[in-house]
């Protein structure tokens, strides 16, 4: 039969015999099919698709675990028992999918004992749309790596020439059965695994939909294993189901499909997103959201579009092992909304991503407020105290102090005369706990996971009750320098290299330049108090580091210089107080650092003048154990401890001295600086492993780590390092969410763990991290357009045209190549980017030189040597370009 002339009359008559049987009662449609005057291979298809959408049962989800049962005779059959694929050769019948069977599949070519599972084409299905599925499916298993992912081993032509692949073979039960009985954190946690999975395939542009039971099977660690890409399509602009659109069968399984699959729309990550929730919300209830009564895929679809999902914590659950009341009580209120935002008929409406989602469970699970219930200050403070006991009792009284205080303050500072004298006392309080809540229990919350959210809120509330209480005391400067306090650690939590999130950067910019005007306008008055000194240097500091990552260097030098003028103003009247001692000390060694950072791109060597000049501080402030165990005494519950701030503050010196140093390739100097910011970031982790702080520098050394590692040729150690800051972040995005920095920040981390990978032979893992980042630079344009940007596009790919050379895509990667040496070429004239482009025109060039056709590799070397000596014109190539002007001749 050939494919070209069969395909319409077969699809029509599939789809034809498939909505008849759908119509029929379930017990009628099998014996409905055998009668049909139809060709046997059409019989056998509709069968397969009534086998696979057979109403969203628990039984019916189980594609991999049944037999391919129905009558489906052997003829019909793509495989057979012995048959060969390649070096596997197949043992026994699996299953059968819409288009293909499952075969259990041993190594038979000796060079190793495996079992696999394989999948193949049926006969009578092998139309060239159908055939374009299969390659589709084939081509996005081998994007994918994952440890909760199928894993594809192999792929080629049957000797029928029918297209097959071999993947890991899974054994486990179904999700639902291998949690039933579980308690609720341990389905939850085995979920989350499944959550990773789903967003590791949408970051490499694919969805999943048909997210259910039956394809996400639990082994026996408990480890999950997502299953069936077979209807999973990349997100390319302009991608079409051709096959799905010309026979008008959409692959979804009723039970389990969001609205637009149900209504035929375009399907994107939010579907995959709507599955998850449905198939959480009968892992949690044992029921499906809506739908219940539906006994065929028509109401049951009909279901997803008109029936609101019921609230989970008024479901009486299925299990018998679960305890109805006690679990209903843990799913009301952030597990209800959790599952309900999941579960909106709007995709927009849904969480952004399946990371956003997973944040929010992981947030749940450990106690800390979830995004989808909505801010409110009670629920926030609720959600601290149950984690934090103590210092949240503490914050808790001093909120219910203040709050008191500031009604009592402003009704007398509206009484009459007499009642003057006792609402100054009220107000003086009042300034002593608002102090507090800003300064004092600060730090206690704003590293914490959750705490940024929690400790905005508190100074939000804080905020409105001020500005009526200054205006009724005159303009107190006392109180104007708490706004300005209260508004700079308003404008850090959005803005610090620690809490920043980029959606806010707006609203933090204007917060701080408020801070900052206000700070000024009291500077005179209040600079005795030490506290609000040092706030408001931490503004001025953290406006220059602003200016600096804009590319205003001038700007950024005049004003930490101005904070170091403020601080040295107030030193003096810090020195009775052992923390006003310590604080101002320590931070104006952090504005050296500061300074450092802004003089490193264009002189190197100043800026490790800085540094050198700040360091004595630390290692002072470090071995002084007497001062860190008065200063502990004297904390609030919960505030970071003296040696570990020391600590973290001495790596970001060491971390920014390597940079510096690589400047000036001192690739060595700048290896063993940065393995000592390393051991101090592992020893905090180790400390407190939920300080979001810690967690960060450890991403930012271990990739600075990972770059020097490469270009001195260290290859297994970058390649160590990489993927610590990898995992490091990719962890902290999935807690914090889709807004936080962390979910923008592995396009940064690309080019050393891709090129890592690269060197350690995983190219196939390296191209789709490398990928996304590109893709995501290049959105960046529209709002971050500058040279630092192309110089990271330019850097991306010359990476990307060398992973697609290592996957035999030739073309391809030597048209790269050549677009990211004319990026390096625009930016040669660059003050500040000049020579690190020259360096990228050489090493491009000198990739083409090898890679090129022969006619064009005299030009590509002379280009290369060219740029290597106009780099050495300005400064001595490290060791690495050095090597590569011997191996150029140059």
């Amino acid at each position: 039969m050939s494919s070209s002339s069969s395909r319409p009359a077969d699809w029509q008559a599939v789809r034809s015999l498939f909505e008849a049987a759908l119509a029929l009662p379930p017990a009628a449609r099998e014996a409905h099919v055998r009668a049909a005057a139809v060709a046997p291979e059409i019989a056998a298809e509709v069968l397969s698709l009534l086998m696979h959408s057979s109403g969203g049962s628990a039984a019916d989800d189980e594609f991999l675990a049944q037999p391919a049962a129905l009558g489906v005779e052997p003829p019909l059959q793509a495989g057979s028992p012995g048959l060969r694929l390649g070096p596997w050769s197949l043992v026994a019948l699996l299953g059968s999918g819409g288009m293909g069977e499952v075969w259990q599949a041993r190594r038979a070519d000796g060079a190793y004992d495996g079992e696999a599972a394989v999948k193949l084409l049926k006969r009578g299905m092998d139309s060239a749309a159908v055939l374009q599925r299969f390659a589709e499916e084939r081509q996005a298993l081998a994007r994918l790596e994952h440890p909760h992912i199928a894993r594809l081993l192999d792929a080629g032509l049957s000797p029928q020439g029918l297209p097959y692949f071999v993947m890991e073979r899974v054994h486990g039960l179904p999700i639902d059965r291998a949690l039933a009985g579980r308690p609720l954190e341990q389905r939850l946690q085995v979920f989350l695994q499944l959550c990773d999975a789903v967003a590791y395939a949408h970051r490499q542009l694919l969805v999943h939909r048909d997210l259910k039971p039956g394809n996400v099977l639990v082994d026996g660690n408990d480890q999950v294993k997502l299953l069936d890409f077979g209807i999973a399509k990349a997100l390319e602009p302009g991608a079409g189901d051709v096959a799905l659109t010309q026979t008008g069968l959409r692959p979804f399984t009723p039970s389990h499909a969001s609205p637009e699959q149900v209504r035929g729309e375009p399907v994107g990550t939010a579907t995959d997103v709507y599955a998850l929730g449905v198939l959480l919300y009968q892992l949690l209830t044992g029921q499906r959201p809506y739908g219940r009564a539906a006994r065929t895929p028509a109401e049951a679809a009909q279901a997803v579009l008109d029936e609101a999902p019921t609230r989970p914590s008024t479901l009486t659950p299925q299990d018998a092992a679960v305890e109805a009341p006690v679990l209903r009580e843990r799913l009301k209120g952030d597990l209800d909304q959790v599952l309900l935002k999941a579960l909106q008929k709007e995709p927009a409406d849904r969480y952004a991503s399946v990371d956003a989602f997973a944040a929010d469970l992981r947030a749940f699970l450990g106690g800390y407020p979830v995004s989808a219930q909505p801010p409110r200050r009670a629920y926030l403070l609720a959600k601290f105290l149950r984690r934090n006991r103590l210092p949240a009792a503490l914050s808790a009284t001093a909120v219910m102090a203040l709050a008191g205080g500031l009604a009592a303050t402003a009704w007398q500072a509206r009484a009459a005369q007499a009642a003057r004298d006792h609402a100054q006392l009220q107000l003086t309080a009042v300034k002593g706990i608002t102090a507090d809540l800003v300064f004092r229990f600060g730090d206690s919350l704003s590293y914490l996971p959750g705490g940024p959210k929690a400790q905005d809120a508190l100074l939000v509330e804080t905020e409105r009750a001020l500005v009526p209480l200054s205006r009724d005391g005159a303009g107190d400067p006392a109180l104007v320098g708490l706004q300005a306090a209260l508004l700079s650690r308003r404008a850090e939590l959005r803005l610090n290299d620690t809490t920043a999130t980029p959606a806010l950067a707006d609203e933090g910019r204007a917060l701080l330049e408020r801070a900052i005007r206000l700070g000024e306008a009291v500077w005179a008055t209040q600079l005795r108090d030490w506290r609000f000194a040092q706030s408001h240097g931490r503004a001025l500091q953290l406006q220059g580091s602003l200016w600096r990552q804009a590319g205003r260097h001038d700007e950024a030098l005049a004003r930490i210089e101005l904070a170091v003028q403020r601080l040295q103003a107030a030193q003096p009247f810090a020195q009775h107080d052992v923390g006003g001692r310590a604080a101002i000390g320590v931070d104006l060694a952090n504005l050296l650092i500061g300074q450092g950072q802004v003089l490193a791109a264009r002189d190197p060597e100043a800026a490790l003048q800085r540094y050198l000049q700040a360091e004595p501080v630390y290692r002072r402030m470090l071995a002084d154990t007497a001062m860190h165990a008065e200063l502990d005494a004297k904390s609030a519950p919960g505030e970071m401890r003296t040696l570990a701030y020391l600590r973290h503050q001495q790596a970001t010196l060491l971390g920014s001295r390597a940079l510096a140093l690589l400047r000036l390739e001192r690739l060595d100097d700048a290896r063993d600086a940065l393995t000592d910011a390393l051991r101090l970031r592992q020893a905090n982790v180790a400390d407190d492993p939920r300080n979001l702080a810690f967690r960060d520098g450890l991403v930012q050394e271990s990739n600075s780590l990972a770059l020097v590692q490469l270009r001195l040729g260290d290859d297994a150690a970058a390649l160590q390092a990489a993927r610590l800051s990898w995992e490091t972040c990719q962890a902290l995005a999935r807690e914090q969410g889709p807004n936080s920095k962390w979910a923008v920040l592995p396009r940064a981390l690309a080019p050393q763990y891709g090129r890592a990978l690269l060197r350690n032979g995983q190219a196939a893992q390296a191209l789709g991290a490398v990928e996304a980042a590109l893709a995501s630079w290049q959105s960046a344009r529209a709002s971050q357009a500058g040279p630092a940007l192309e110089r990271r596009l330019a850097q991306l790919r010359l990476l990307h045209a060398e992973l697609l050379a290592a996957l035999d895509r030739r073309d391809a990667a030597l048209q790269e190549a050549r677009d990211a040496l004319q990026a390096y070429q625009a930016l040669q004239g660059n003050a500040i980017l000049g020579r690190d482009a020259q360096l990228g025109v050489a090493e491009a060039a000198a990739w083409l030189w090898q890679q090129a056709p022969m006619a064009e590799r005299a030009d590509w070397r002379e280009q290369a040597r060219a740029a290597l000596a106009n780099a050495a014109a300005q400064r001595p190539l490290g060791a690495d370009h050095a090597a590569l002007a011997k191996r150029l001749g140059a």
